[in-house]
């Protein structure tokens, strides 16, 4: 189930024995576990127990971590075991799902906490597994406008959207920058879009695409500016010219593979959402354009990184050539 389900189903007080929080996005793993901690425990210096995945390499039946499992609440509903980053063996999966088998356990929860899916532990008997992937763009932009508008502010669904897209939907950076928006917005009572340019620090690799989305519409002025900005901002040139050529290098992969997002996020070890947009962004150039691209950029690469020319140079250069080539 995912965020949303998940906090409807405990309010509903259907209770699990096991949770099984797990997804890329950090900001619904934590709001999981503190909405999962809040429902189910109080005292929670006396009925809560954290772990992590390293302490447990070397886990036994006698150490801390079954204890705890095997303990019983003390004035709250439930005692809880929490562990992050857990990716045990099969044998510890299996001494798991045997002390809840036996019926002992009723008022015990272990809440397992993982950035990575784990097919071993889904197959635990009375799991609840929280799906925390990163959110598209709708759910991410209705929870802004949801959030400025019970703080009393209110703001477009397309600027909500756009808040969204700025942030590369990591929810951490949204709710920080949502935050931030309604506190500097409470007063006029609205976030317009002038506010998130004015507030909001646009993501490297936002503006990165927004520079080529400028090349690809042959809007060389604009794709200028936003390569100056991000020099004025401390940007290394030697860091944008490996980012630009990796991002070039990204979108040639992705017009000439024949692989769909799930496989081709996978391989690339990016978002979904990340290779949607390289997919879209692809299809404004020609294949040829973008093998020019990626040949210059790696050219440039070599030559800075041999020692042949300095970075200024080398950076300059290539991105100049690739924006007034034909």
């Amino acid at each position: 189930m995912n965020f949303s389900e998940f906090k409807k189903n405990l309010q509903d007080n259907n209770i699990f024995t096991v949770y099984l929080i797990e997804g890329e996005d950090g900001y619904f793993r934590e709001k999981s576990l503190e909405i999962l901690k809040s429902a189910l425990i109080s005292e929670p210096s006396i009925n809560l127990v954290n772990f992590s995945g390293e302490q447990l390499k070397d886990i036994n039946e006698e150490g801390e971590f079954f204890a705890s499992l095997s303990s019983f609440p003390f004035m709250s509903q439930k005692r809880m075991t929490v562990v992050t980053e857990f990716y045990p063996k099969q044998e510890v999966i299996k001494k798991i799902e045997k002390l809840y088998q036996e019926g002992s356990l009723e008022s015990s929860v272990l809440a397992i906490v993982n950035e990575k899916e784990n097919e071993p532990l889904k197959k635990l008997s009375n799991v609840c597994v929280v799906s925390c992937k990163k959110a598209d763009n709708s759910t991410v932009s209705r929870w802004v406008k949801g959030t400025c508008e019970r703080a009393g502010v209110k703001i477009e669904l397309q600027t909500a959207s756009l808040l969204a897209e700025y942030c590369l939907l990591d929810m951490v950076r949204v709710s920080t920058e949502t935050e931030k928006l309604i506190s500097y917005a409470i007063k006029k009572g609205e976030i317009t879009k002038e506010d998130l340019d004015l507030m909001v620090y646009r993501d490297t690799e936002y503006k990165i695409y927004e520079m080529t989305d400028f090349i690809a519409k042959k809007n060389v002025g604009k794709a200028i500016e936003i390569i100056f900005e991000l020099i004025n901002k401390g940007e290394p040139p030697q860091k944008l010219l490996t980012s630009i050529y990796y991002y070039f290098r990204r979108l040639l992969h992705v017009a000439i593979s024949s692989m769909d997002d799930v496989e081709l996020s996978k391989a690339f070890g990016i978002k979904e959402f990340a290779v949607k947009k390289a997919r879209q962004q692809s299809s404004y150039f020609k294949k040829i354009s973008l093998k020019r691209a990626v040949d210059v950029l790696e050219d440039a690469d070599y030559k800075f990184k041999s020692g042949k020319i300095d970075v200024d140079q080398a950076f300059y250069a290539s991105l100049f050539r690739i924006l007034l080539a034909e």
